[in-house]
């Protein structure tokens, strides 16, 4: 692959060259370097550009291929600091998917009416207008968070669980932080749950 391929196929997936880095665990500013023809892309380094670049089998060229960060697990429970990782990458195909979303991973079960523990949801961080019956990760003023459904009447975060452990968290004693409205869900299969 040349700098322009890279480049190019860059723009297909709207990703950045920081989004290219993490992913492949290469310094931003000497991927930037080599792409500005300044500095020699490392054998190992162009190995994991084209596995990370490389067209899937059979996909048709003109599928909205593109990933977004995966953040890290943010806890469906009570408000708990939320776990960070580095480098890895969630591949999204919806067009449709926001600009700025990220992927979190589900610890707990407080939703697991709606997503199992262990699912991704992605989150949109530009959508932070509380509507009932949206979900929404939010953080305290300590960083500490969760994943619950908004209601209102009193304005409250609400848990959708199996688990009558849960209780509702009433908004007002303490200021929250909105990140963001949860977008979609990934989950794998898993057997239901018997009553």
């Amino acid at each position: 692959m040349t700098p322009d391929d890279i480049r190019g196929e860059l723009d297909r997936r709207n990703m950045s060259q920081r989004d290219l880095a993490q992913a492949v665990g290469m310094n931003e500013d000497h991927l930037s370097k080599a792409l500005a023809g300044r500095r020699q892309f490392k054998l190992h380094e162009m190995d994991a550009i084209r596995a990370e670049l490389a067209p899937e089998p059979g996909r048709d060229d003109h599928l909205p291929l593109r990933s977004i960060p995966l953040l890290g697990d943010v806890p469906a429970g009570s408000f708990q600091p939320q776990e960070q990782i580095g480098g890895k990458r969630l591949v999204v195909t919806d067009p449709e998917v926001p600009p700025n979303a990220y992927g979190l991973r589900i610890k707990g079960d407080s939703m697991d009416l709606i997503v199992p523990d262990g699912s991704t949801v992605i989150v949109d961080p530009d959508d932070k207008k509380l509507w009932p019956g949206f979900r929404y990760v939010v953080r305290t003023a300590d960083g500490q968070t969760t994943f619950k459904e908004y209601q209102e009447g009193p304005a409250r975060l609400v848990p959708c669980s199996s688990n009558p452990q849960h209780h509702e968290i009433e908004l007002g004693a303490e200021p929250i932080v909105i990140e963001g409205r949860v977008w979609s869900y990934s989950m794998r299969d898993a057997p239901r749950r018997s009553i």
